[in-house]
């Protein structure tokens, strides 16, 4: 698969150069999550580590909770040096899900897998057509900007925040989750990039509806 991404989100990609996230110029979301290369700080042989959790304080709707892990295995690709190959294990036991492996990647896989996961579960809950759910957030992030963000240990770090949903003409159908906010956190010097991803939906008292949350637990040579 030559796309820097999963095919969902092949659309996001503009034809700019990668943008080096080092200037002080909170860069647009599009540039980077999408168009600037991740897996460069990596090299084959790598392992890249996150956790993963979902909650809910109603599971019996919105699905049970628990915690789990994605490993990224790094392979030398065959093409372009700032490419690799990346074999995943999603999650273990009876939850672990097929993903990859993802051939000549310049993107870090974590954020499609986490994406594509999201939607299809909301798909599932709301009884709606993923690409509804995949052109939502695709707006959202087409028109967003980062801002400066703190990561221990991290020289430079950037924030993006959407809410896909707020104006949602079908929100009244969407069981509460209209107000699911998408967070992703990424340092420029960590492997792999992607630092933090944070999915949530909140109901009026501040209860969590639904979360998933993805963050980097370090790195394997």
């Amino acid at each position: 698969m030559k796309l820097r991404l999963g095919p969902f989100f092949a659309c996001l990609l503009f034809a700019q150069a990668p943008l080096a996230l080092a200037n002080d110029k909170p860069p647009s979301a599009a540039d980077l999550l999408f168009d600037t290369p991740q897996l460069t700080n990596t090299k084959p042989g790598d392992e890249l580590d996150y956790s993963y959790s979902q909650k809910s304080s109603d599971p019996a709707k919105y699905g049970d909770a628990f915690d789990d892990k994605i490993k990224l295995m790094i392979q030398k690709a065959s093409h372009a040096p700032d490419e690799r190959t990346v074999d995943v294990q999603m999650f273990s036991g009876e939850r672990r899900k097929p993903a990859g492996p993802f051939e000549d990647m310049t993107g870090n896989p974590a954020l499609v897998l986490m994406l594509e996961n999201n939607i299809q579960q909301l798909s599932a809950l709301l009884h709606g057509n993923p690409r509804y759910f995949k052109s939502a957030i695709r707006r959202a992030l087409r028109s967003a900007q980062s801002a400066p963000d703190k990561i221990e240990g991290q020289d430079k770090a950037w924030r993006v925040e959407v809410a896909p949903f707020k104006d949602d003409p079908q929100k009244s159908r969407m069981l509460g989750l209209d107000g699911m906010t998408y967070v992703f956190r990424v340092a420029p010097n960590l492997p792999g990039v992607i630092y933090e991803i944070d999915i949530a939906a909140h109901d009026p008292s501040g209860a969590v509806l639904m979360e998933e949350k993805l963050r980097y637990d370090g790195k394997k040579s």
